[in-house]
């Protein structure tokens, strides 16, 4: 691919970043021995709902199967009724921690988070914190729905520029690969700078919002573009052929107890100071009781993998220092 091909392809990505500079970063370990009523069935019709107004535009508007999933994921990332971070906490058929009826203003102040100080928007470092849900056993941050679901759709129309490029030369399963990992590396980008470890933003590269992010990926791919899709086309007409289960792209990975971020020298200082407050033994119990259940998730994700191997090439920094068993072996 010449340069200015590769300009474009970055250029029209730059909205999606400036949109997502201003990410929320999330604590679950705030949530440790804390009850949260699973999500799954909100999540998923606010998923459905979009969905099918999405077909319903399709079909009006002779959208094809590229339009149609780009005008669902709009509506579901960003739309009146979308799974963005400040929807879902407003949302009280989503149960969360910090509660609905709690003062919010405090989960800063009891967050591992505590202490730093980030660019201010004038409505204060609170506006940076999500609550943690519960979505098929897995905890997780709000931000991370707004991930797959906003991001997500970032991937995805990065994936489709470059498959349509490779499928010219390439196998489908090939090009399929090879465009995959362009969407993960401008991910990698955007985290290093946009949203993640600029200094500006919030100084640490989010392994948890990369998984998120490809897990948005999929989910699109599976609207209408995969083998086995959510939408079929049947003489000139989209119908629903299943209802999205948002389950399958829920994965241990998205918990940042369990697949912590790297933060940078100076933000990690303040960071680990808190994060000395769980180690104690309720914390280890509630963690192996979590962790146990992960491990019946027998499958990572290609993303997972793929940043794994950007750790042993040294152009991604390695999270493993992070970890509470770290902080803790280190009293």
């Amino acid at each position: 691919m010449n340069q200015s091909k590769i300009l474009k392809s970055f250029f029209f990505l730059i909205p999606f970043f400036i949109l997502n500079a201003f990410s929320a970063e999330t604590d679950q370990y705030f949530a440790l021995n804390k009850y949260i009523e699973d999500s799954t069935v909100p999540i998923n019709n606010i998923i459905n709902k979009n969905l099918t107004q999405a077909i319903n535009k399709a079909n009006r508007k002779g959208y094809s199967c590229y339009k149609l999933t780009k005008h669902f994921a709009k509506e579901v990332g960003s739309g009146k009724n979308s799974l963005r971070d400040v929807p879902i906490r407003k949302n009280e058929a989503i149960d969360q921690i910090p509660r609905h009826n709690s003062n919010r203003e405090l989960f800063y102040e009891d967050s591992i988070f505590y202490g730093l100080k980030r660019w201010d928007l004038g409505i204060g470092d609170n506006r940076f914190l999500s609550p943690t849900l519960e979505v098929n056993g897995v905890r997780l941050g709000g931000d991370k729905i707004s991930h797959i679901t906003f991001i997500g759709l970032n991937y995805y129309k990065t994936f489709n520029f470059f498959f349509k490029r490779y499928k010219k030369k390439y196998s489908k399963e090939v090009a399929t690969k090879r465009a995959v990992i362009k969407a993960i590396d401008f991910g990698i980008l955007q985290e290093k700078t946009f949203t993640g470890r600029s200094r500006l933003i919030s100084g640490l590269f989010s392994f948890g919002d990369m998984e998120a992010n490809y897990q948005g990926l999929r989910l699109f791919h599976n609207i209408c573009g995969s083998d086995n899709p959510y939408v079929i086309k049947v003489k000139g007409k989209w119908y629903l052929r299943s209802l999205v289960d948002i389950t399958p792209y829920i994965t241990p990975e998205l918990d940042e107890t369990y697949y912590p971020s790297a933060f940078r020298k100076s933000f990690w200082k303040k960071v680990k100071k808190n994060l000395v407050n769980y180690c104690n033994e309720s914390s280890y119990r509630a963690l192996r009781a979590r962790w146990s259940y992960y491990s019946t998730f027998r499958k990572k994700s290609f993303s997972y993998y793929y940043l794994q191997q950007k750790i042993r090439e040294g152009k991604v920094k390695d999270n493993s220092p992070f970890t509470l068993a770290n902080v803790c072996s280190q009293i």
